[in-house]
């Protein structure tokens, strides 16, 4: 017995895509989870204790480093709104990616590794929570 409501056979967009009211879900997570690294990037220099890829005050890193954790809710933004299909494998990759910079930052600033590996954690939940909102085919229902 199948729980699902059979798909619509007016659906235009390509099964595996995201629906409208999942894009918002997404968009809005990945904006918070930007926002709190943007957090964390200031409590990271207020405490004294900035990460690998802010460098210290009067050492700082070269000035395109300060960008790297953004590109992992960029790049899911930038997915979901145009490449929704490829949600799973960017969310994945941004996932690793914030883990990668976390992991980095352990030695340094454990404080600061803590949060950036709690956002990993809720980018990873965000793309599991996503693959609930795909649009399924017409033709086999999955």
């Amino acid at each position: 017995m199948l729980l699902l409501p059979p798909p619509s056979q007016a659906q235009t967009k390509a099964a595996g895509s995201l629906t409208k009211p999942w894009v918002n879900a997404v968009v809005i997570s990945q904006l918070l989870i930007a926002g709190s690294l943007l957090t964390l990037t200031f409590s990271a220099r207020a405490i004294g204790k900035p990460t690998w890829w802010l460098g210290s005050l009067h050492d700082p890193a070269f000035f395109l480093l300060w960008f790297l954790p953004f590109i992992a809710p960029i790049a899911m933004l930038v997915t979901v709104v145009k490449f929704s299909r490829f949600l799973p494998y960017i969310g994945l990759a941004s996932t690793l990616f914030l883990v990668a910079i976390s992991i980095s930052d352990i030695s340094r600033t454990p404080g600061i590794a803590l949060g950036e590996i709690a956002m990993a954690v809720c980018m990873a939940l965000t793309t599991i929570a996503a693959l609930a909102g795909r649009r399924r085919s017409i033709s086999t229902g999955i």
